[in-house]
């Protein structure tokens, strides 16, 4: 009797274990599900290379399985920790091709095609804006974070976020009038 009791502690054991390896993986696919096209464009708004994304994207949700909390007080909390890894991690990215000296592929890509096409003027508009000043445009005017979420990304005071979109949204006009 004890010996049957023994293997089936065993079995049970080896299903919770099994249960338990599976919870994280499905969680990540979960957040994946909810976020993955929003993250998608801002990476692309911050590098401006559509080669460059899934690279990028793929170390950040590495990072992010990685170090993937037991769970979220908030969806908010949720959203500002998983664009707070792609936004260093296109940063990163950012700081490595300016050290390789590479172009970014947006400014390229406009000065080559019919300036009609307006998607590729405001990314080439954005192209031009300093790292912070991009991430919070996208944050904000692209994806619809509230002001404090995009600080918590971005790791930055409230106040901050309004006067870099201010100066931005500026920025932007004067590229776009131009």
């Amino acid at each position: 009797m004890s010996e049957f009791a023994g293997i089936r502690r065993d079995a049970l054991r080896a299903e919770r274990e099994a249960r338990a390896a599976v919870a994280p993986r499905r969680r990540f696919e979960n957040l994946l599900d909810r976020h993955e096209s929003r993250l998608r464009r801002v990476a692309f708004g911050m590098l401006g290379d559509a080669d460059r994304v899934d690279d990028v994207l793929q170390e950040a949700f590495l990072k992010a399985y990685r170090a993937l909390p037991e769970s979220f007080e908030n969806e908010r909390l949720e959203a500002a920790w998983f664009y707070r890894i792609v936004h260093r991690c296109c940063l990163d990215d950012l700081r490595g091709r300016s050290r390789r000296r590479e172009v970014a592929g947006v400014l390229e890509l406009l000065s080559s095609v019919d300036e009609q096409d307006a998607s590729l003027v405001v990314a080439g508009a954005l192209a031009r804006l300093t790292p912070n000043a991009r991430a919070v445009v996208l944050l904000v005017d692209l994806i619809g974070l509230d002001y404090d979420t995009a600080a918590s990304v971005l790791g930055v005071p409230r106040g901050t976020i309004a006067s870099r979109l201010h100066e931005a949204r500026r920025a932007l006009r004067e590229v776009l009038d131009a």
